[in-house]
């Protein structure tokens, strides 16, 4: 394939992964919800770029698209405290995917308009257990290990030139370390390795938060990694769904409550370095209703 071909079909093909991160960091956290206890949010995201990363060389996005690429989420996230000490996280979203079109260059189709498709994409649940916990002067420490599964909820094509996902069936297994002190202040990290079905490279996953949890608000600073497997083909060399994608995102969020069970939060991501992915900017907004 032609590198000017490899540019078209990678403005495409990175909605894939945009869509997979629309909580712009992990899926799942530090802090354990209570016994019977949960919460149900419903947010809005958006991201965009007009660069990408071409295996590790970074690029305009193409003419093509109107060199603007974006995609779109709703999704349903919720959690539940069966003990204590064992939590049940789902997160369900629906993907619009989009390209810009551009009045003097044709799509594939022969047409000048934007490409858009839209669908619900994959489910996952995870478990995560308080393993261990250490009360110090200052605040207490945590160890949580943590198990996801998730699968496509639609009958996506995943290896079309504009996709919501990459169809695969995964598992996640990680473990969080998580510290907080008595004032709000907290920190955790967390790393694990997902195994994905199919031809999709499996994956390292390293993620981190700097915050400070209240009960007037939460605000926190982080980053989430992705380090697919190395013998995983580049942008060209396989069917797209098969392709090695590595990102680091760096992102901000924050949460207020506004009255008795319903808060608001708020986030903003930028990805700062990657593989075969396109370096987004992501925005969002929800509501959340604890109960």
């Amino acid at each position: 394939m032609k590198k000017q071909n490899y540019f078209v079909v990678l403005a495409f093909f990175t909605m894939i992964f945009f869509a997979q991160h629309t909580l712009g960091q992990s899926i799942i956290d530090g802090f354990m919800t209570p016994k019977k206890k949960g919460s149900i949010s419903v947010s809005y995201s958006f991201e965009s770029y007009d660069e990408f990363y071409l295996a590790d060389q970074r690029n305009d996005a193409p003419g093509r698209l109107g060199g603007q690429v974006s995609t779109q989420s709703i999704g349903v996230y919720a959690k539940y405290g069966i003990s204590d000490r064992f939590n049940v996280v789902f997160n369900l979203p629906y993907i619009v995917a989009q390209g810009d079109g551009n009045e003097n260059i044709p799509q594939e189709d022969g047409s000048f308009q934007d490409q858009q498709v839209q669908d619900l994409q994959d489910m996952s649940i995870y478990l995560k257990y308080k393993a261990y916990e250490h009360t110090f002067g200052i605040g207490q420490l945590s160890v949580i290990p943590a198990l996801g599964f998730g699968t496509p909820l639609s009958d996506y094509p995943a290896d079309d030139l504009l996709s919501v996902g990459n169809g695969a069936t995964f598992v996640d297994m990680r473990g969080i370390i998580h510290f907080k002190s008595n004032t709000g202040l907290f920190v955790e990290g967390q790393a694990g390795h997902s195994l994905r079905s199919d031809e999709v490279p499996d994956a390292w996953l390293f993620a981190g938060k700097l915050g400070y949890a209240h009960e007037k608000f939460y605000i926190d600073f982080g980053f989430q990694t992705q380090v697919s497997d190395s013998d995983a083909p580049d942008i060209g060399e396989a069917v797209f769904s098969a392709t090695r994608v590595n990102f680091t995102q760096l992102a901000f969020s924050a949460y207020y409550p506004v009255v008795a069970g319903i808060g608001v939060s708020a986030g903003i991501g930028q990805y700062i370095d990657g593989r075969n992915v396109g370096r987004a900017t992501r925005f969002s907004g929800g509501v959340v209703c604890n109960f």
